[in-house]
């Protein structure tokens, strides 16, 4: 993999189930994370065989070593909008294909405002489904603390620009 290398992105249940998948371009990488980048008019295809395009362009963050990643997502214009943090594995890459699962627990920031966690009624019936252990639970939301405390102190590079050719 390297800069421009166009990859697949999939987003899997705790028990390996493929909920979302999608296409981003590496816009850089090093040894603690991957960074990508989708222009709004995406398309993320979902698990029902759906398909929805995406109204926003983004960046998202993976670290190698941590239980969550990030996205910045911002307007066409450029106006950043939203952090979205999902409570995750770590990422791992086969093919061409980026890959974590995702815990349901997720921290949000609308701008302007302060960062929140959410979803954990998803998260409740995760425990339930998948058995999760009262210290795999436990470090959830550890992970979703320091997710909120990165999210207050995060710091958005601008926006990625896609030129006059992406999907409006």
């Amino acid at each position: 993999m390297k800069i421009g290398d166009e990859i697949q992105g999939c987003a899997r249940k705790t028990d390996g189930t493929i909920y979302r998948s999608w296409h981003a371009t590496i816009e850089s990488l090093d040894a603690d994370m991957i960074v990508t980048i989708a222009p709004a008019g995406s398309v993320v295809n979902q698990k029902d065989g759906r398909q929805s395009v995406i109204a926003h362009h983004l960046r998202s963050y993976y670290w190698h070593a941590k239980f969550y990643n990030l996205l910045e997502v911002f307007e066409p214009d450029g106006k950043l909008v939203e952090l979205y943090i999902n409570i995750a594995s770590p990422p791992t890459f086969e093919n061409d294909i980026l890959s974590f699962k995702d815990h349901e627990l997720d921290v949000v920031v609308n701008f302007p405002g302060k960062a929140r966690i959410i979803d954990e009624d998803e998260f409740l019936e995760a425990v339930e489904t998948y058995q999760y252990t009262k210290e795999f639970q436990e470090q959830m939301y550890a992970a979703a603390r320091e997710a909120l405390e990165l999210a207050d102190n995060w710091v958005a590079r601008p926006s990625p620009q896609f030129g006059e050719n992406h999907v409006k």
